[in-house]
């Protein structure tokens, strides 16, 4: 079993507004009760709102300006802007997301207090409940639902400038 792996040599996802890197269990054995995750943010971009029943997260700034956003489970809200070196906890189960607010690209690396962590994202809540369901809870149309796209987002935002490579299939 080896104890290296060419972590950004492995693209987990890409978007036109960024890219995820994964590293767990089951891509890096030696991962014991935690795992780590990279994002690569353009301008613009935001890692969708998601969470994570069974971690904790910390963020490290690596590089640009960021925002993460928490949401806890008594509705408490918090803002945090990151710098280069700032870092930023988020407790297992809060609602969260990473927000570029720079002109440069934003990197991120993310550690998770389990070696399996389990992700739920916002996309995935909003598409699984019936629209007819959403619009009756938010007493508005229907059709703003159907607004929505069905699909699973992870990284997006803002589109892309010129240039900027098309997402990975």
């Amino acid at each position: 079993m080896s104890n290296s792996f060419p972590f950004k040599a492995n693209v987990f996802k890409s978007f036109p507004a960024g890219d995820f890197y994964r590293a767990n269990a089951k891509n890096f054995p030696v991962l014991k009760g935690l795992a780590v995750q990279a994002l690569e943010i353009q301008p613009g971009g935001v890692r969708e709102p998601h969470t994570h029943p069974n971690a904790n997260q910390l963020d490290f700034c690596v590089s640009g300006k960021g925002q993460v956003g928490i949401v806890g489970p008594e509705g408490e809200t918090h803002y945090l802007e990151l710098s280069p070196g700032d870092i930023s906890f988020v407790p297992q189960g809060y609602l969260h997301w990473i927000e570029n607010l720079g002109d440069e690209p934003l990197s991120f690396l993310v550690v998770l207090s389990h070696e399996l962590p389990e992700t739920i994202e916002l996309s995935e809540m909003l598409t699984g409940v019936p629209n007819p369901t959403l619009a009756k809870m938010y007493e508005v149309p229907e059709a703003v639902f159907e607004q929505i796209p069905q699909r699973t987002v992870i990284i997006g935002g803002a589109p892309a400038e010129d240039g900027f490579r098309q997402a990975a299939e």
